[in-house]
């Protein structure tokens, strides 16, 4: 979660107390590399960049699409989906052309469509809690009782893009959020039509993309 500079101070930090890091000399830290699963040493991350090959046909007319591997994006694809597999929430924050929606896009076109299904929302100024009850409610079917989940058993990601897009009330909350903390905290959320009752939601895991915060972006 940090940035670059504030990664060569932790770095720094770190070799002040401990001499099993990797050598590593600017720009890397010890962040541009991960231990090995199988043998236990560390490994820098651009070994792990896949092989890329320009597609064919005009690059002028395919430029806007064409997404080249890069450490950070795998090392954010690595890490993306030991969250997913531990049932952990992600956010992704970075200015904009940084691959935010395309590594999402990446990692979930690993995934299994006969186990998981993929939901993509965008936020807005203009998107309210009952926009997103409402959009919740209509992906999903009744399990039992007031519990829902995906259709046919499955689990659901979604995929929020814009996340701190809405507006703030004037006590400076952002109730659009509230709901959707509720919805990762509890496992669902409280009717905003039926005060007091309670719809469970489950196997549904949210996904989060934003602008980091600043000049005129939200928080």
């Amino acid at each position: 979660t940090l940035e670059m500079n504030d990664r060569a101070r932790v770095d720094k930090l770190l070799r002040s107390m401990t001499p099993i890091l990797p050598d590593a000399s600017a720009p890397d830290t010890v962040y541009s590399f991960v231990v090995n699963s199988i043998s236990g040493e560390w490994e820098h991350w651009g070994s792990r960049v896949p092989a890329w090959n320009a597609p064919e046909g005009d690059l002028g007319a395919n430029f806007g699409t064409i997404l080249v591997p890069t450490i950070d994006s795998a090392a954010c694809q690595y890490t993306m989906e030991l969250s997913l597999s531990l049932d952990r929430p992600v956010l992704l924050i970075g200015g904009p052309g940084t691959a935010k929606t395309s590594t999402v896009l990446q990692v979930l076109s690993k995934l299994h469509p006969a186990e998981t299904v993929f939901r993509t929302v965008s936020f807005s100024s203009a998107t309210t809690p009952s926009i997103f009850q409402a959009t919740m409610e209509g992906a999903v079917e009744k399990r039992q009782g007031r519990t829902f989940g995906p259709p046919g058993g499955k689990k659901m990601l979604v995929f929020i893009d814009d996340i701190s897009m809405p507006a703030y009330n004037e006590w400076g909350d952002q109730i659009t959020l509230e709901i959707v903390r509720q919805l990762i905290e509890t496992q669902g959320f409280y009717n905003l039509d039926k005060p007091g009752e309670f719809k469970g939601i489950i196997d549904l895991l949210i996904l989060g993309a934003m602008l980091h915060p600043g000049a005129g972006k939200n928080d």
